[in-house]
């Protein structure tokens, strides 16, 4: 459902894990990152599995970082690194909220689900 909050922050998450990347393993990575974002917004009926998948994309966003640090420690990137390598950071936070807004659909579904 597109009107969802939840949609834009993982749609945004998305966008920003394909802008840019510095060696291939790391694109591979936010590529993976990215299309789990994309595939958990058109599985809004199962808000359990959305918010699993949203907790998988955070940890493949922090994976990024501790990649990109041991490729930096070999020598196989430069430790000088553009401003847009804080995106995954951000595609992570963006993630987290989607979350939030998931697991609140979701305490709202089973509330309504209870007064019935």
């Amino acid at each position: 459902m597109i009107q969802r909050k939840q949609t834009l922050f993982l749609l945004v998450a998305a966008i920003l894990g394909l802008v840019f990347w510095l060696s291939w393993p790391l694109f591979v990575l936010q590529a993976l990152a990215s299309a789990i974002s994309l595939y958990t917004i058109f599985i809004y009926k199962k808000r359990p599995r959305q918010a699993t998948l949203c907790l998988v994309t955070i940890l493949l966003h922090f994976g990024w970082y501790i990649l990109l640090a041991a490729l930096i420690h070999q020598g196989k990137a430069d430790p000088n690194l553009p401003i847009v390598a804080c995106f995954p950071l951000i595609a992570a936070i963006l993630c987290y909220m989607a979350r939030k807004a998931i697991l609140a659909d979701e305490r709202l579904v089973k509330a309504a689900d209870r007064i019935r």
